[in-house]
């Protein structure tokens, strides 16, 4: 009687109580899809807008088996705004030259009913990223000008930026999506 009574309760315990990873939920579930706008960009980044507008169809057609759809056939739309764009040295070498810079994104998005254009979500969202400034080489020439040592380091550390931006803005993405759905 007891394994009985034991085996019941590991069952009901089990089988819980309706929790869910918070964000997990497809919360587009009865909507036929949503439309992604190319959101507006305010930032003196220019570019910016397009990889953010990638990032959210990857992580909303991820997460929602595909319901990313063209305007005339999506239920909801996605619009947002890029606010600001910014970078700030963090960290400096012992002789002063930066070494690390920060950047920071800051979006404002709105989920809505494409025709009573009634807002389901809305919010801001802010992501930052670390990455490396390229330091010139401890061998370089003390005639050459700055400019002049710094010449083969500048793509480096351009290169090093766009990748955080890819970083920060895939990081939007997933946080439009789990914050839009808290929402539901």
């Amino acid at each position: 009687m007891s394994k009985l009574l034991l085996i019941l309760l590991a069952v009901l315990v089990l089988s819980g109580c309706g929790y869910h990873v918070v964000g997990d939920r497809d919360f587009l579930q009865g909507a036929n899809g949503v439309n992604v706008i190319l959101f507006v960009n305010r930032s003196y980044r220019s570019g910016v807008e397009g990889v953010l507008g990638r990032q959210i169809v990857d992580e909303f057609a991820q997460r929602s088996g595909g319901k990313v759809l063209p305007g005339d056939k999506a239920d909801l739309e996605l619009v947002g705004v890029i606010l600001s764009y910014a970078t700030i040295p963090v960290s400096y070498t012992a002789n002063d030259v930066i070494r690390e810079y920060q950047a920071s994104l800051k979006v404002e998005a709105t989920l809505r009913q494409r025709t009573s254009q009634k807002v389901l979500w809305k919010g801001e969202v802010t992501e930052t990223q670390v990455y490396p400034a390229n330091i010139p080489p401890q061998n370089a020439t003390t005639t050459a000008t700055p400019v002049q040592q710094n010449a083969g380091t500048i793509p480096l550390q351009q290169n090093a930026e766009s990748a955080a931006v890819e970083r920060i803005c895939r990081r939007i993405a997933e946080d439009i999506w789990t914050k839009a759905g808290e929402r539901f």
